[in-house]
């Protein structure tokens, strides 16, 4: 066993040879952010106190995604890409410290719960104190009481960022997920504890290219969040949603997305079902990835940004797809889900 000791929540931790930091972190009820879970993001980047060769090489994706955050690869480390191999002391986590210059830890109340279909929702909430100012893409960390700790879960923000007293989140309750049940539980004037706002899964704010989002179930939130953002802003681009969901029973924001095409003629969103029933449906039937290989030629591909949400292997499919069609790896961003 080797002994893991976590500065800022004043903790230690017995941890196995061999075992995963991200599961260290989640049994000892540390307060280390963690996202993607795959070393993209850099949200659990934290600083190695004592013990950096207990943690063995980096790699060259952990050294670009800590340098491309602003952070030193010599004193930070991503937690979710490191095996514990004797011990270690660990300090601040970077973005627990950069949002504490935020919003920070704070409480806040259900103002509104929307069911979208049987098993999604969305939630709005009232900040309690404070405001929240985040960048469309970004996610919050919801502390979630549980039966002996306190479970963090992370949800990305689906609502325009100009409202800085709330903000909305689209959840779907799994089977066995005791935090999205919880969290799906929640009604008006139920409280609970939420940090952030985190993630680098954000608009490229001075870009003037043609924009594709590409979303498979609650992966649209986030886009969602940039969509509103863009189509609030003076410009002509062309905005084109692939929204790739599996029935009819699992459709939601198809309203919304109407009304939000008829406003704004430069919209273009088109909804895909993977498994519907044999009638019923009269749109098209396929994966989300099949609208990229039908309808993105590679001229649009050469003059297009992507963005990507959803479960890995439709983003890691979609990515190697856009490339293939031209559109250069540094125009694609994503955030997996799952």
């Amino acid at each position: 066993m080797h002994r893991i000791t976590f500065q800022q929540d004043e903790m230690t931790y017995d941890a196995e040879e061999g075992q995963w930091l991200y599961d260290v972190c989640e049994a000892a009820g540390a307060s280390v952010p963690f996202a993607c879970k795959a070393g993209a993001c850099g949200t659990c980047a934290t600083k190695v106190v004592h013990g950096e060769k207990s943690l063995g090489a980096q790699k060259d994706r952990e050294i670009r995604t800590l340098e491309s955050n602003g952070l030193d690869p010599t004193q930070y480390r991503l937690l979710c890409m490191a095996d514990v191999h004797g011990p270690l002391t660990l300090g601040a986590s970077a973005h627990t410290q950069k949002a504490k210059a935020s919003l920070g830890l704070c409480q806040v109340r259900i103002e509104e719960y929307r069911p979208l279909t049987l098993t999604v929702c969305e939630q709005r909430f009232a900040i309690k104190s404070g405001e929240i100012k985040f960048t469309p893409g970004q996610y919050m960390i919801f502390h979630v009481p549980g039966i002996d700790k306190i479970i963090r879960r992370s949800y990305s923000i689906s609502s325009h960022p100009s409202d800085s007293k709330h903000f909305e989140i689209c959840v779907r309750a799994v089977s066995g997920g005791f935090c999205s049940n919880f969290i799906h539980r929640l009604r008006p004037g139920d409280c609970i504890q939420v940090e952030g706002p985190y993630g680098h899964f954000r608009l490229a704010e001075t870009s003037q290219r043609d924009v594709l989002m590409i979303a498979t179930g609650t992966g649209i939130s986030p886009i969602k969040s940039m969509i509103l953002s863009l189509l609030d802003q003076p410009d002509t681009r062309r905005i084109r949603l692939f929204f790739g969901l599996r029935n009819v029973s699992d459709l939601f924001y198809t309203n919304l997305l109407s009304e939000m095409r008829d406003t704004h003629p430069r919209f273009e969103p088109t909804i895909i079902l993977s498994q519907p029933d044999p009638v019923g449906w009269p749109g098209l039937r396929g994966r989300v990835t099949d609208l990229i290989r039908e309808q993105v030629t590679p001229e649009e591909a050469s003059r297009t940004e992507a963005y990507l949400c959803g479960g890995r292997a439709m983003i890691e499919d979609a990515k190697k797809l856009l490339q293939q069609k031209g559109m250069s790896p540094e125009h694609i961003r994503h955030e997996n889900f799952f």
